[in-house]
């Protein structure tokens, strides 16, 4: 099993929306929510039966709930602003996405979260999230490489929330939409750079 955890020391940036869509595009696979919103959870209930498994797991727990997942692939939504957790998840991961939106106080906030990173001494990539369809990023992302990789972009689209209202994720509300799309380009750098 691979274990991803979605990371942010700011909160708002999109964690748990990517991890639905990530969880869902990935296949078998399980999401543990350590966040106390719980909006991947609340997504779970409205999807029923359907997978992904979401277990809702306080953060400090997250290595013994590991015993539980049997599928492919683990998603970790992980809460903002607790640097003892997130050092410990980024311990226990395979890959820590590093999930900010193009804006002033995600820049401001990102220090935090690369140190816990670098004190957990985890692998880690970015993902740019939520950015403007027609913002240009190239020294955005230029600066970021500089830390770590990063994946293609990931642009505000209206079928994000759209299809976390009904429980789904983007590439089973509208497969053939452009958000869709992302994701799964997205993911498809994912599995590359983890191979």
């Amino acid at each position: 099993m691979k274990k991803i955890a979605i990371v942010s020391r700011k909160g708002g940036v999109g964690k748990s929306t990517l991890t639905m869509n990530l969880a869902v595009v990935a296949g078998p696979s399980t999401i543990i929510d350590t966040d106390p919103q719980a909006s991947c959870a609340d997504w779970g209930d409205r999807r029923a039966d359907d997978p992904p498994l979401v277990h809702t797991v306080p953060a400090g727990r997250v290595k013994v709930s590991l015993k539980r997942c049997q599928t492919d692939w683990l998603f970790v939504d992980t809460q903002p602003s607790a640097e003892a957790s997130l050092i410990e998840i980024a311990q226990i991961a395979d890959l820590c996405v590093v999930v900010l939106r193009p804006g002033q106080l995600e820049l401001d906030a990102l220090g935090a979260t690369l140190a816990a990173i670098r004190a957990a001494q985890a692998q880690a990539v970015f993902c740019i999230n939520q950015a403007h369809p027609q913002a240009n990023l190239t020294e955005l992302i230029d600066g970021l490489a500089a830390y770590y990789p990063v994946g293609p972009l990931i642009r505000s689209r209206a079928d994000f929330p759209a299809s976390v209202a009904e429980g789904r994720a983007v590439t089973e509300w509208n497969p053939d939409g452009k958000a869709a799309a992302e994701i799964k380009n997205y993911w498809l750098w994912l599995q590359e750079y983890l191979h």
